[in-house]
Formats: C-alpha cells, sequence, structure tokens
C-alpha cells in the first residue's frame, strides 16, 4: 500500500468519523404525546369506561389503522407518471428522445378511489370492534372487583362473629358449661375464616390487575371504586333490542362494509376494462443535412382481446354472494342470541332478588339466633357452626348471583354493539 494511498485512506476516515459525530450532536426531535386522563377517586362505572375509552391502547392501536386507510386513499389518487427516454447510437440519426404519457380513461381512477374510501370505513368498523372489547372487559373486571372487594367485607365479617363463637366457647368452657371439644371446633371456623380472608384479598389483587390492564395503569396502582353490584343498567325489551343489534351490531355492520367495498371493486374492475392510451411524443437530434426526420407522435393502446377482468369479476361477485349469506346466519345469531341472553338476564335478576331480599336476611337472622341460644346454653357449639356456614355460603351464592347478572348485561353489550342505557 502506497503512502499516498494510506494518507488518503486515514482522511477520509477522519472525514466520515467527523461527520458521524456531528450528525450524532443534532437532536432528534421527539413525538409529543397528548398527556393521559388522571384517575379519579373513587372511580365509578361510567367513569371507568371513559378512562378506558381514553387510555386503552388496544383501542389506540385500532385507531391509528384509519392513517393506513387514509393513505391507501392517497395512493389511489395517483397519476401515472410520464416516461422520458433518451437513445444514443452510432447511427444516424445518432440522438433520439421521447415522452410516453398514460392517460387513464373510463372513470378508472374515481372507482379507484371510491373503492380506498369505502376501505376507509372497515377503519371505523376496527375502531367500533375494538371499543365493544374494551366496553365488555371494563365491565367485567369493574364489577368483579367489586365483588371481590365484597368477598373481602363479607371473610371480615366472618372472622368477627367466629370469634365471638370462640370467645363464648371460651367463656363457657371455664364456668364448666361446655367440653373443651366445643372450644376446639370454634377455633377451627376462626382459622378458616383467617383462611379465607388471605385467599380473598389475593383474589382482590389480581382481578384489580385485570382492571388496571384495561385502564393502561400499572398493575401496582390502588383503585377505590364507587358503586354495587346492585348498580343495574335496564335491559330493553325484545323488540327494542334486536332492533338496536340489527343496526349497531358490530359484525354485521362489518359484513354490510364488506358487501359495499366488494361492489365497488367490480366497479373498478369493470372500469379497468378500457384500456390506457399511452401518447407519445418523439424527436430526432444530431442528424446530417441527408437525413432530415421531424417530430414524431404516437398513440398505443392495448386491445382488451383475451383478458377483460372475466375471472376478478366473478370473483368478486362470488364474495359479496358468500358475505350477503354469511351475514344472514349472523343476524339469524343474533336473534337467537339477544333472546337467549335476555330470558338470561331476567331469571338471573329474580335470583339476585331473592338472595339479597331473603335468603340472606332469613340466613342471617339464623345465626343470630343460633349464637344467642348458644349464649344461653340451650343448642351445641355445631348448631352455631352451621348457622354460621350456612350464612357464608349464601352470602357468597348471593355475590355470585349479583356479578353473574352483570356479567350477562356484558354479553348484551356485546350483541347489540352499543351500551346499554
Amino acid at each position: 500500500m502506497s503512502s499516498a494511498f494510506r494518507t488518503s485512506l486515514q482522511s477520509w476516515r477522519a472525514c466520515t468519523a467527523a461527520a458521524f459525530l456531528l450528525v450524532a450532536d443534532i437532536p432528534i426531535p421527539l413525538r409529543a404525546q397528548t398527556p393521559l386522563p388522571p384517575v379519579p377517586t373513587p372511580l365509578g362505572f361510567q367513569a371507568a369506561l371513559d378512562l378506558a375509552t381514553s387510555r386503552n391502547l388496544g383501542l389506540e392501536a385500532a385507531r391509528r389503522q384509519r392513517a393506513i386507510r387514509e393513505a391507501a386513499i392517497r395512493i389511489a389518487r395517483q397519476i401515472p407518471n410520464p416516461d422520458v427516454s433518451l437513445e444514443m447510437t452510432r447511427d444516424t440519426p445518432h440522438q433520439a428522445t421521447s415522452f410516453d404519457l398514460p392517460i387513464e380513461i373510463g372513470g378508472r381512477r374515481g372507482r379507484r378511489i371510491d373503492l380506498a374510501n369505502e376501505e376507509l370505513t372497515l377503519a371505523d368498523v376496527d375502531v367500533r370492534t375494538e371499543l365493544r372489547v374494551v366496553r365488555r372487559e371494563v365491565r367485567q373486571a369493574f364489577f368483579s372487583l367489586i365483588a371481590a372487594d365484597q368477598r373481602v367485607q363479607l371473610s371480615e365479617g366472618v372472622i368477627e362473629i367466629a370469634r365471638r363463637v370462640r370467645d363464648a366457647a371460651q367463656s363457657r368452657f371455664e364456668t364448666g358449661a361446655a367440653p373443651r371439644l366445643e372450644v376446639m371446633q370454634a377455633e377451627l371456623g376462626v382459622t378458616r375464616a383467617e383462611t379465607d380472608v388471605e385467599l380473598a384479598r389475593g383474589t382482590r389483587a389480581a382481578v384489580q390487575a385485570g382492571l388496571n390492564a384495561v385502564l393502561n395503569l400499572p398493575p401496582q396502582q390502588i383503585l377505590t371504586l364507587a358503586g354495587s353490584l346492585s348498580d343495574r343498567a335496564g335491559a330493553p325489551a325484545y323488540e327494542q333490542a334486536l332492533a338496536l343489534a340489527t343496526a349497531s351490531n358490530v359484525d354485521l355492520v362489518r359484513l354490510d362494509r364488506e358487501i359495499a367495498v366488494e361492489q365497488r371493486r367490480v366497479d373498478l374492475l369493470r372500469a379497468e376494462r378500457t384500456p390506457t392510451p399511452i401518447f407519445s411524443f418523439g424527436v430526432v437530434l444530431n442528424n446530417p443535412p441527408d437525413f432530415t426526420v421531424g417530430p414524431r407522435a404516437a398513440i398505443s393502446i392495448g386491445i382488451p382481446l383475451f383478458t377483460r377482468n372475466q375471472g376478478e369479476i366473478a370473483e368478486s361477485i362470488a364474495a359479496a354472494s358468500q358475505l350477503r349469506a354469511v351475514r344472514d346466519r349472523t343476524r339469524r345469531d343474533v336473534e337467537n342470541s339477544v333472546f337467549g341472553t335476555l330470558a338470561r338476564i331476567d331469571a338471573e335478576r329474580r335470583q339476585a332478588d331473592s338472595y339479597q331480599q331473603r335468603l340472606v336476611p332469613t340466613a342471617t337472622d339464623l345465626e343470630s339466633l343460633a349464637e344467642e341460644s348458644y349464649r344461653a346454653g340451650r343448642t351445641s357449639v355445631l348448631a352455631v357452626l352451621e348457622a354460621q356456614r350456612s350464612l357464608r355460603d349464601l352470602s357468597r351464592e348471593a355475590l355470585q348471583a349479583a356479578l353473574d347478572l352483570q356479567l350477562s348485561l356484558a354479553d348484551l353489550e356485546e350483541i347489540l354493539g352499543t351500551a346499554l342505557p
């Protein structure tokens, strides 16, 4: 390697390194992010739904899908570029140049734009689809967290009852009115109640993490909710719900839009049957006087003799027909789903009211009477523990019945494609 070449190489490396350092020092502007709304305390259901609508990451990703569809419209509006060619040969004339300009006719560009605009509506359907998922997840997670809070309170209440029974058994044992066995049985009830509390608190933390995920919050953030499982949205009558589902069900809306897209595609394919003429203009340069050639103009048109988009048009028409059949099946499924969900909601509403108004109050009274009877020495501790167990089980069943009703309302909202009033 010569010294001159080595010096040039070192200079080139130094210049490259300096340029890299100069570019590295240039600050890169970051995209300003819209600040997320704060979390209200306490958090109600409607506030949680509004918060999820503005913070949920899946919904934000669905909204950004619209930019892709809008870019497709810009692509559809593009006009074909002209071609310019320059030819240089040893023959006479020595140089020649030509300019080719394709001109779209037959409304092809307009049909292409119409198809892109129709496909843009699918972006709105994507947002509605994700919003349906978010709405369902918010209702499920919100009321599941309320149920978890009430299970914790229920378990803590059971501990208080179990400790009262244990203290009563210990007092009777010390006076000689009860055997040691009853004290041991009462202690076992306290231990079981304490275990249930720990399980309820762990379950509550897991359920809260699910709600935090929907709201785009860190899993450790504590939420204080406002509301109860008895906060129920009114379910419409079958005819009203069916009309609402027919107009708002996301699956039906998507199928309608896909059918419209296929119709626009057929229009475009038929417009593309018209060939695109190419207008050419040319001139020769550097030609001797004995070879005189003036400017030239030409037009070329492809002849649609064999291929006229027959297969593509038939395919799109068949796809639209298949989508209509799918829509008919989907509409029938929606009808049956609305009917079945409304029937289940009505039954679960009656069950939840029965637990709240009769079963749990009766079990509470029985437990109090059994505890008083035991203190008076008229019954054994087993009767108190049985009454306590019955109250605990009925209270848990009441909570589950109320939660099942809220989950069924979430199912109904998903079918309808909109929030319940």
